[in-house]
């Protein structure tokens, strides 16, 4: 089969024909490789431009990196920006996917050292096994891999790290050997109802992190508690429906916390969540959610008592870190502002973090401002069904506290260019 070498000899440009060992595009060839010599002596290219030809083989040897970055509005599962039927990547080789673009990554994969996905939310795709084998590690920054109807599914040799609020869901008895999470952001953590004994290893387990049940999984979780093994570590043990229990045999606190008293919740999905309660409730009108807490300040119908609407939920299923929160968007309809998961309490950081995460996907989303209907994706939402236009449904920057938006449910705007507005009862922090 006829191949090409990566010998980076004008720029970092994977699709420059200069680049590669024929003069010619790797794309004309069956097999694409990229090797560096050692530690020192690296190869890296840059996939920065879309591509509709995919790779049909691709390999990342030893010491070589192939940075994937490239972006367009119109990708899809079908239209990818970057694709490529079957890849290898070698111990000391690493793939990374720093793009909101849709990847295909196709069907045949072996996996020695690491693939990295950023910044990215179900939108890196595999092929129809949907299946991750090898020994090497599975990254995932800002990300989101696999959904409730496409699990991805880790050879239990793997290695999977989480952070900065990453989502994974994993298949039927596949979560990989070790899943290390990041006890400072929120994290979440699918598997199949239908597992029993999970021996891999979870590490970094905080107050902060949620697994989850695939609501199409046919099991219903009914209870969940951890039971402290003679290690140390614990173990999770979800009673189910139908007499069936899930157990996670090696469950590892992050350092300076103990489990309290678990809930099970379902999110907008169906999917089922297990949160500890205990461990972040905001009880006080002078924190993050609470009782008419300060996003949105002393109106009960902005973002307080039982988080009513305001910064995320306008049916006090979440708010930022708010009163037992447990969905994802503002409004409990969108996806920006206010992605993130409210769990209780006052974080300031958590908080802070998702602010920006979100901020810059808004400024990078191909939709840019603009939404379908109101509650559909950016800033606002709610539950209203008026159609949104720049600023989605009819406010700006916090106009005045309402019952349906993140800040504010009145002063129709046709911009995002309007003068923000700040209401006196609004705060921004706590």
């Amino acid at each position: 089969m006829a191949s090409t070498y990566w010998t980076g000899g004008t720029s970092g440009d994977f699709y420059d024909v200069k680049n590669w060992s024929t003069g010619t595009s790797p794309t004309t060839y069956h097999d694409v490789s990229i090797f560096g010599t050692s530690s020192t002596v690296t190869a890296e290219a840059v996939a920065s431009t879309a591509s509709a030809t995919a790779v049909p083989s691709l390999t990342i040897g030893a010491y070589g990196t192939l940075d994937i970055t490239a972006s367009s509005c119109q990708s899809s599962a079908s239209s990818p920006v970057f694709s490529t039927s079957a890849f290898q990547v070698f111990q000391y080789g690493s793939i990374v996917i720093d793009t909101a673009s849709a990847v295909q990554l196709g069907d045949i994969n072996v996996m020695s050292g690491t693939l990295t996905i950023e910044n990215n939310r179900s939108n890196v795709f595999m092929g129809d096994g949907s299946r991750l084998n090898g020994d090497g590690t599975l990254n995932l920054i800002n990300s989101t891999f696999g959904s409730q109807t496409a699990s991805i599914n880790v050879e239990n040799s793997m290695h999977i790290t989480l952070s900065g609020n990453s989502t994974m869901y994993t298949g039927y008895l596949t979560t990989g050997v070790s899943v290390s999470f990041d006890s400072k952001s929120s994290e979440q953590f699918f598997l199949n109802g239908s597992d029993g004994s999970v021996d891999t290893k979870f590490s970094g387990v905080s107050s902060k992190t949620q697994f989850g049940i695939t609501a199409n999984t046919g099991e219903t979780p009914l209870s969940a508690s951890y039971v402290k093994n003679t290690d140390g570590s614990y173990s999770l043990v979800v009673q189910e429906s139908d007499n069936h229990t899930l157990t996670l045999n090696s469950v590892t606190m992050a350092s300076g916390y103990t489990p309290g008293t678990l809930a099970i919740t379902q999110d907008k999905s169906g999917n089922y969540l297990i949160s500890d309660t205990s461990a972040n409730s905001g009880n006080s009108g002078n924190h993050c959610g609470g009782h008419g807490g300060h996003w949105g300040h002393h109106d009960g119908n902005s973002s307080g008592h039982n988080g009513n609407s305001g910064w995320s939920g306008h049916d006090g299923h979440s708010g930022w870190n708010g009163h037992n929160g447990s969905s994802t968007g503002c409004g409990d309809h969108g996806s920006s502002w206010g992605w993130g998961w409210g769990s209780g309490g006052c974080d300031y950081s958590s908080s802070i973090q998702q602010i920006i995460s979100s901020w810059n996907s808004a400024f990078s989303s191909c939709k840019g401002w603009q939404s379908s209907n109101c509650g559909g994706s950016n800033w606002y939402g709610g539950n209203s069904t008026q159609a949104g236009s720049a600023w989605n449904c009819s406010s700006s920057w916090g106009q005045q506290s309402g019952s349906h938006g993140c800040f504010s449910s009145s002063g129709q705007s046709s911009s995002h260019s309007q003068t923000p507005v700040t209401h006196n009862t609004s705060h921004w922090g706590c």
